[in-house]
This record gives structure tokens, C-alpha cells and sequence, in this order.
């Protein structure tokens, strides 16, 4: 993509592999909890996950997990399809990051053994 405003600087990247862990709430947000912290990003709102998990509210059906961090640097978004057991992170900011570290921490995280990713 072209970059039509040079003087903000911003990073992205998109992972996506097939989990072989439990998706939860809970793992959601830890998940992005900690990339928070590898990255020394400012949380100033989540994480957040929804749908509740089945532990959470039984008249909500389990189906897909969506889970969300804001950072004062820009934020977070995670996908976790239980059908597939796809998990797909969008990574966004606008302070520098090692892509390196997010690949690796989210590779031993979701125990995927197909992990791709793309810097946007």
C-alpha cells in the first residue's frame, strides 16, 4: 500500500495460524494482555472478549471469539474461529514494534504449527 501521509509513522501486521490451545475469554485476554507488555504498549482500555465464553453466560452460545486492546499507541484485534480453529491477529500502532517477538510469542501461544504473517 502506498503510504499517502509520510509523517505519521505507523506499523501493521496481521497474523493468522490454527490454534491447538482452548480458546477462552480468558486465554483471549491474556493473550493480548501480554503482547501488551512484550511490546511496552499503554493500555488505557480492555482487554476485551466477546462472546462470553460458555463458563460466562450458558444462554450465549459458543461459536467465534472476537478480543480487543486499546493502547495510547493504537491497539489490538483478535479473532479466535472455533470451527476451524483459526486465529487471526491485526496488530496496529503507531510506535515501533519487533515483529519478530509478536510472531514468536503468538506462534508458542496458540501452539500453531502454520503460523503466517504479513506486515501491512
Amino acid at each position: 500500500m502506498e503510504n499517502i501521509e509520510p509523517r505519521v509513522y505507523r506499523q501493521r501486521l496481521v497474523i493468522e495460524g490454527h490454534f491447538k490451545v482452548k480458546s477462552t475469554s480468558d486465554s483471549i485476554k491474556e493473550y493480548l494482555t501480554t503482547l501488551s507488555q512484550l511490546l511496552g504498549m499503554t493500555i488505557f482500555a480492555g482487554p476485551y472478549c466477546w462472546p462470553p465464553d460458555d463458563r460466562s453466560h450458558l444462554e450465549v452460545p459458543l461459536v467465534d471469539l472476537n478480543g480487543f486492546i486499546a493502547w495510547k499507541e493504537s491497539g489490538c484485534h483478535v479473532y479466535a474461529f472455533s470451527a476451524t480453529s483459526l486465529f487471526i491477529a491485526d496488530i496496529y500502532s503507531c510506535k515501533p514494534y519487533d515483529v519478530k517477538t509478536v510472531v514468536g510469542y503468538t506462534r508458542k501461544f496458540i501452539e500453531s504449527d502454520d503460523l503466517l504473517y504479513k506486515e501491512v
